[in-house]
């Protein structure tokens, strides 16, 4: 786990890749929604939220490479639910998960650099191993963010092209160069990466849905980067998906599932069986 800022830290994309090699590439979603919240017999309250993601973590032994929380739902109990995630997060560092934080901020110059300074500053207890955003106000414009995630050892995650319906029309939308939004920000992935590793490989990766038909086309846009595949289990996808979609790509990817973690129950070991039978789905992503 990031303490963003200290010295001799590996990058994100290095610590991601000694993690998924060891531990395969499935991302779990830590949702505590109200009705996940329910089925676990927690009441909807800040210590239920930190219940929850505990749960899940020691039903996995702590065994995942990266764990997603949705900072929604932890905001939605203002700052108790706050000080909860970062308790999940300390609790993550301390057995040696990864977070991905999932809260797709994005704004410019300074607010977005107060942003990477919650989510990636070493006096932060929100910080973490890398976090999502949005660039509708353009990619360039968290260049402050970037650079100090960046600098800090951290990842940052671009929505890229979205798992919802809802997201094709603006992601499609064409730019005045004939690309469409979705390739235009593929490109500047790839770019990006290129300038911060000297290679494809680098700190920034992309929301791809893993209900998407053009993933495996956007994915080829940016060798290298490594890819958050919402959109498994709930909202129809599958491995299976992924693997067809994605191509070569695929063993890039991090398929992410979130309720599904409850397939078999919600007690820890009905929990430990759906992680484990997950993490075996998701290891055809990366055959040996």
């Amino acid at each position: 786990m990031s303490t963003a800022g200290a010295a001799a830290i590996a990058p994100f994309a290095a610590r991601l890749a000694a993690r998924v090699a060891r531990l395969g590439p499935l991302c779990v979603g830590i949702d505590p929604s109200p009705a996940l919240l329910g089925q676990c017999g927690l009441e909807d309250s800040a210590h239920g939220l930190y219940a929850f993601g505990e749960r899940i973590l020691r039903a996995a032994r702590f065994e995942l490479s990266i764990v997603k929380p949705q900072m929604a739902y932890f905001e939605r109990h203002g700052s108790a639910g706050i000080a909860a995630l970062e308790r999940l997060i300390a609790l993550c560092r301390r057995e040696g998960v990864l977070v991905l934080l999932d809260g797709k901020r994005g704004d410019i110059d300074a607010t977005a650099q107060a942003y990477a300074q919650a989510y990636s500053g070493a006096r932060s207890a929100l910080a973490c191993d890398a976090y999502t955003v949005h660039a509708y106000l353009g990619l360039a414009a968290l260049a402050p963010a970037i650079d100090f995630t960046v600098a800090a050892g951290g990842g940052v995650c671009v929505v890229v092209r979205s798992s919802n319906v809802e997201g094709a029309a603006l992601q499609h939308a064409r730019t005045s160069d004939g690309r469409c939004v979705a390739e235009l920000l593929a490109d500047q992935i790839a770019a990006l990466n290129s300038q911060f590793a000297g290679t494809d490989d680098g700190p920034i990766g992309a929301v791809l849905g893993a209900t998407a038909d053009d993933a495996g086309a956007l994915a080829a846009r940016m060798p290298g980067a490594w890819l958050l595949a919402p959109g498994v289990g709930a909202q129809g996808a599958s491995m299976v998906d992924i693997a067809r979609r994605f191509g070569a790509a695929a063993a890039r990817v991090l398929p992410n599932v979130s309720r599904g973690v409850l397939a078999h129950g919600a007690e820890p070991a009905q929990i430990a069986t759906a992680l484990a039978e997950l993490r075996g789905q998701a290891a055809m992503l990366r055959p040996t």
